[in-house]
């Protein structure tokens, strides 16, 4: 498969199931919860947080992540994705205003709340797997 087919498959199940499992390391072991994902073209990743958060502490220790999209209860043929990458905490303002979103109105006071943050992921690998495949398919960035 060639590589600009195999990342419109690998944006197509990010889009169609935005909720990732991310995965981080907390005290040697993995730590995985759920996180709403917002894809860039380039297949960079952000999400947002609470600056007090225990996933920014871990991430703080070991910025190195995983998150798993594709998930439905119903169906196991659809295909899934595996990202492996760096996570960068920001602060900044362009990236929080950038971020915002009305559902974030419940849990902040505005783009400007110091406890908002936001988390860029930079995948370092992707890999692909499709039903009866037995290998993924990777895909460098």
């Amino acid at each position: 498969m060639e590589n600009k087919e195999l990342k419109g498959k690998i944006l197509d199940v990010i889009k169609k199931y935005p909720v990732g499992a991310l995965g981080t390391i907390k005290d040697g072991s993995p730590w995985v919860r759920y996180m709403a994902m917002n894809p860039e073209d380039d297949l960079t990743l952000y999400t947002t947080s609470f600056a007090l958060s225990r996933k920014i502490d871990q991430i703080k220790n070991n910025n190195r992540v995983n998150v798993v999209f594709g998930a439905d209860s119903q169906d196991f043929t659809l295909p899934y994705v595996n990202v492996n990458g760096q996570a960068e905490i920001l602060t900044d303002k362009e990236s929080k205003e950038k971020c915002w979103c009305e559902m974030l109105e419940q849990f902040f006071s505005g783009p400007d709340d110091p406890n908002y943050v936001v988390i860029r992921i930079t995948p370092g690998s992707i890999e692909y797997m499709e039903h009866g495949a037995h290998e993924p398919i990777v895909y460098q960035p």
